[in-house]
């Protein structure tokens, strides 16, 4: 009976043993904690709070570009002397859509040019005027050479402030021989007459007073607001001059 019940006892621990070391592997702090993985899927974004940002950057999108045409229109109507010419009735048909649609065109290119020559890119400026330059030249049915004009007398101060003298005379020349030789009509253009009086100045500075002076009677000619250029002191030497070798 003793050895039975020893052998009971024996059992009895074993089996306690067991269960404690089942206990302690089980929870002890020591021990990793395995979880079950979480599959749940990820909550989604709150579309409207995404709709609302696609918004905002479109309105700032929109805005921009509003900005950039009114600063274009602004800058080329100045530029044309828009307002002066429809006052004396030399720009045609400006409310038609495709006059409009042309005028912002050419505005937007002129803009952007000015921004490339602040920028620092005189080059890149210069390609956008030639191009503009050759667009309107081939024109030749709807040739308007108070845009050409405009974009040569750009294109002829940029050339001058990067000291090109030869290519400044070759532009202003290529709209001399458009605007006045090969212009069947004779009329009064505010714009042309402009260019033709930069031309004068710029030949004068060159040392060509009486050729500067031809021109200048020209531009005059075109826009007869100009005269009093006439009376400036180098004019007046030139035709001074004309007078004597006349004589």
């Amino acid at each position: 009976m003793k050895s039975r019940s020893s052998t009971a006892s024996i059992f009895l621990y074993v089996v306690t043993l067991c269960g404690l070391m089942f206990d302690v592997t089980s929870y002890s702090p020591k021990s990793p904690v395995t979880t079950k993985p979480n599959f749940s899927p990820r909550a989604p974004r709150n579309s409207n709070a995404a709709g609302e940002e696609v918004s905002v950057h479109r309105i700032l999108a929109e805005e921009r570009r509003k900005q950039w045409i009114d600063q274009s229109l602004h800058y080329y109507t100045k530029v044309m002397r828009e307002e002066r010419r429809r006052t004396l009735g030399q720009a045609k048909n400006f409310n038609s859509a495709d006059y409009q649609d042309d005028f912002m065109l050419l505005a937007k290119k002129h803009y952007f040019a000015l921004r490339k020559i602040k920028d620092g890119k005189p080059g890149h400026a210069e390609t956008i005027y030639r191009r503009v330059i050759d667009e309107l030249s081939a024109d030749d049915e709807h040739c308007d050479h108070a845009k050409l004009a405009v974009t040569t007398l750009l294109l002829a101060l940029l050339l001058q402030r990067l000291g090109d003298i030869k290519q400044t005379r070759s532009v202003f020349l290529n709209f001399f021989r458009i605007a006045v030789l090969e212009s069947a009509k004779d009329e009064e253009c505010a714009c042309s007459a402009k260019v033709l009086q930069a031309y004068a100045l710029f030949e004068m500075k060159q040392g060509h007073s009486l050729k500067s002076l031809d021109i200048v009677c020209k531009a005059v000619k075109l826009d007869p607001s100009l005269a009093p250029v006439l009376r400036w002191k180098q004019f007046r030497d030139a035709l001074e001059r004309r007078a004597v070798q006349q004589v």
